[in-house]
Formats: C-alpha cells, structure tokens, sequence
C-alpha cells in the first residue's frame, strides 16, 4: 500500500512545475566570471563561458563569442600561426575535436570515433584538446582509449588537414605540451585534473615528467607528495600547477639548470588550468582570468566583459519530476515530502495542492525531514554559504524558517527526527555521529570512527536511546547503541559478522 501511495504522489508531484527566478545579471559587478579553460596567442585570449568559446583582446575588453552550438564546446587551443582554434565540441552528438578560424565561420571535424559518453564530474571528458604540434600540422588531445577504465586518456595527434589519429608512446597520460623543438613533451602518467581534492596525497596524486620522444625514455622532474599537473612548456622552462603549498598555484622548472621556482602566490582560490605561448601564460582563478608575463613574473587579471541574451537566466517554468533527489511519507500519510531542485516540497495524497515550502534563489536544500509530530520540517541548505541544519512549519503557512546550527564547516548526512520531535540525529565527513537539540541549537557528540562515516542510524520510540552502525577495525560493520541516561555508548554485536540497519522495536 505504501509502495503505491509514493508511486501516485510521485506522479503527481511530476505534474507540478517549478518556477525558476532570474539570476542575477553576469556583469553587475562589472566583470564576467566563471570563465574557463583559457589560452593566449600574442594579443588574443580564447575562453569558455557559458559552454561556448570566446576570444578577447589580451588586454581585456568585451568578448566576441566564436561558438554557439547548444552542446558544450570545450578546450580551446590556438595554432602556432595564431589563424586557428582548435577545440572539443559535441555537434554531432558525440564529443570530438574540431578547429574553427580566429574569425569564425563553421567549424571542420577532426576526430570522428564514439566518445565514451557522460562521465561524472571527477571523470573529466573524453576527446580534451591538449595542444598543437609546433610545427603546426596536428592537435594534440587526450582520449579515453586506455583498456583498463573509460575514465583513464591517452595522448594522441590527429592531422589538421585530415587523416587517422595516431596514439603517442606513453599508455596513459593526462595534460601534456610540446617542447619549442618538438621532440619532447612534458606531461602525467596521472590524469587528476577533474577530481577536486584538497590537499590530496595519496597515490592518485600526479607528478610532471618529460618524455623523449626520440630516445623513447622518460624523466620524472617533480618528486613531492603533492599534486603537480598541466604542464605547459615555454621556451626553456615548463610551468605547471601544484598544491604543494596547499593552494594551486604556478611553479616553475627550467629545464637547463633542473631548479623549480614558485611563480604565483594565490591563497583564496586555486590557479587551474594554464596554458600559453611566447612570453605569455593565462590561467583561471576564482572564475577570472589571470595574465602572466613569464619575463617579468608579473601577473594581472584580465578585465574581460561578456554580452548575450543568456537565456539560461531567464525565468522560466521546469516540470521537476526527473529531478527529485529524496522523498518520503508524512506521520499521517496523507502528503509526501520531496526535495527537488534545490527546493523542499510537499504534495497530497489524493487532492490538493502541491506546496514549496522553500521558494528560494540562489540557495539549495536538500535532505527534508518530517518531524513525528507533523509540526516541522528540517534540512540542509546552504543559505549562510555551508550547508546548515534549518526547520520550517510543514504546512506552508504562516512561520518562518529558523536556523538551528551554525558550525557547518563538514558536510552532513540526512537527518533523523527523535520521537518526541526535539532532537534531530546525523552523521558528518568527519565520520561524528552527533545529535543537536532542535530548540537550542545545542550539539552533542554520540560517537566518532576512525575507519568510516557513520551514515545509519535510528531512534528508540522513547527517544533516550540511539542505535547506530560502525565499522570496526576488521572492516566489519558493527551495531552500538548510545544512551542518553549515562551518555555512554556500548557495542552490541560481536563484530565476526557485517551487521548493519538496525532499528529499535514498538516498545524499545
């Protein structure tokens, strides 16, 4: 019965259209941000923004918009004459690399074999252009063509008069640049540019080496625990990125005297993604694009406006049936909780109307809970700019919603209501089980693990006791239960089994 009851409020939830408010115009501050993967041939600057490929003075201004398809045109890259853009485009359904003239016009398709498809965020894209062969006659890109996993690339060159693409020697690579003579090319064996860990240093964790293509050998030139990537070769010196200081930044290795140099010194927001020419090197960082003479170290970001219609910020009607992330059935039955979008709502069983509880722009929340009484409704959202614990009247009416937490410096798990309706139970990155009091605000530490989250856990009907499942030691999933009497917390299983899911009986 309840099985059917979710499917018909599923369904009609879906019926149900989500109004999305206009943001806030691209150049209120003046500048656009948010743009990315740029290069630099003498005075031009080619960028992504908006899924599409721009050029602009190097000396800043307004932007002209060299692509338009709907895809996502991706990875621009200047020729060494400077006469044409080589990019990653998806027109013909797939992702593969095209070239386009400075000055526009249609775009010629140079790769012509199935991508492998979506990929999830930390996956990257398939078919990345990486560069040109200095002599100008080849693109130089990544595919995804390594046997083991679709996710791992390999450098390859494809001819720009047209012609087969031919795998370089090294079997798996991610960014890579020619030397100025060609016969060299600086790169990693480890593709980690899309993955977003902070001060990563396991065995993931990539480093620059130099490849002879000649003498068909290679040699490591960064040897630290950090993450050191993008490579970019200039004249007698090859720049990349490193988190060595624990933000991204530019370093620098001259490849005469074998000594490395830091060059940039940001401490806000991560440098990504270098690339350059000549005597010039741009990056991005915090959405800008930053500018750095290679002669004189100086940098500066580049003042670069974007214009256009943008009709992805224009308001707009979206049916939000495919986009619900949680649902779950309200103490009496009768409504549906949902979050979608960013947004918390509620829908009837049989009749009535479908509620946003939320309504809000720019702010996402996620993780609704109905509380047993049927009074609340708590989540998570990130109105403060870390994801917090708040609650709201479940009706919709009159109320505000209040903020209970104030310490969201960790991602937290969905929350779990206590019986009584004054407490809510969740787990954290820090792998803390922890229970904060509803009214005050105040948060209690029931447990920490030292091998993984604590991600399960449930409530005794008289809301003084709390079972919970953690991983001990031998990788086996143990059930411990915490009591509020003596604020003390015991094992119940043995641990020779992987026991998880507990959950108290009527009576407790």
């Amino acid at each position: 019965m309840y099985r059917c009851l979710v499917l018909i409020l599923l369904l009609f939830f879906g019926a149900a259209p989500s109004r999305i408010s206009a943001v806030e115009p691209p150049q209120t501050a003046g500048l656009a941000r948010l743009l990315r993967f740029p290069d630099i041939h003498g005075d031009m600057i080619a960028f992504v923004y908006a899924g599409d490929i721009w050029t602009v003075p190097a000396s800043g201004g307004t932007a002209r918009r060299l692509t338009s398809h709907p895809g996502l045109e991706l990875f621009p890259k200047f020729s060494p004459d400077g006469r044409w853009v080589a990019f990653s485009g998806e027109y013909g359904g797939t992702r593969q690399i095209f070239v386009i003239s400075v000055d526009g016009g249609e775009p010629r398709q140079l790769t012509y074999r199935n991508d492998v498809g979506a990929l999830p965020p930390r996956g990257g894209w398939d078919n990345i252009v990486l560069g040109w062969t200095p002599d100008g006659r080849n693109v130089l890109f990544r595919a995804n063509r390594a046997p083991q996993s679709n996710r791992l690339g390999r450098p390859h060159l494809v001819p720009v008069e047209g012609g087969q693409e031919q795998p370089l020697p090294m079997k798996e690579g991610g960014a890579a640049s020619y030397s100025p003579d060609g016969t060299r090319l600086a790169y990693t064996p480890i593709s980690n540019e899309f993955r977003g860990w902070k001060r990563y240093r396991g065995g993931q964790s990539p480093d620059v080496w130099i490849y002879d293509l000649t003498r068909n050998t290679a040699e490591q030139i960064t040897t630290t625990r950090a993450q050191d990537m993008v490579p970019v070769w200039l004249g007698d010196t090859i720049y990349y990125l490193s988190d060595r200081d624990y933000t991204m930044n530019i370093f620098a290795y001259d490849t005469r005297t074998k000594k490395t140099r830091k060059v940039t010194n940001h401490t806000d927001y991560d440098a990504l993604w270098p690339s350059g020419s000549g005597d010039d090197l741009v990056y991005e960082a915090g959405g800008y694009i930053y500018r750095l003479d290679t002669k004189s170290s100086k940098e500066e970001r580049v003042p670069i406006k974007v214009y256009g219609d943008f009709p992805d910020t224009v308001p707009y009607f979206r049916n939000v049936k495919s986009n619900i992330n949680s649902f779950s059935l309200s103490p009496s039955g009768a409504r549906a909780l949902f979050d979608a979008r960013g947004d918390v709502f509620t829908a009837p069983g049989k009749e009535g109307e479908v509620r946003n509880l939320t309504t809000s722009q720019g702010v996402r929340e996620i993780a609704p809970a109905w509380s047993p009484d049927g009074r609340w409704v708590a989540y998570l959202s990130d109105r403060s700019g870390e994801y917090e614990i708040y609650v709201r009247p479940s009706d919709g009416g009159a109320g505000e919603e209040r903020r209970v937490t104030i310490d969201g410096d960790i991602w937290r798990f969905p929350l779990v209501w206590s019986p009584d309706s004054t407490m809510l139970a969740y787990g954290d990155k820090k792998q803390r089980l922890r229970y904060v009091s509803v009214a005050s605000g105040k948060t209690v530490d029931v447990d920490h693990s030292t091998t993984n989250d604590i991600t399960n856990y449930t409530w005794a009907p008289d809301s003084r006791w709390i079972a919970y499942t953690k991983l001990g030691n031998n990788q086996f999933s143990e059930i411990w239960v915490y009591s509020f009497a003596g604020g003390r917390t015991q094992k119940l299983t043995g641990g020779m089994t992987s026991d998880t899911e507990p959950v108290f009986d009527p009576k407790g």
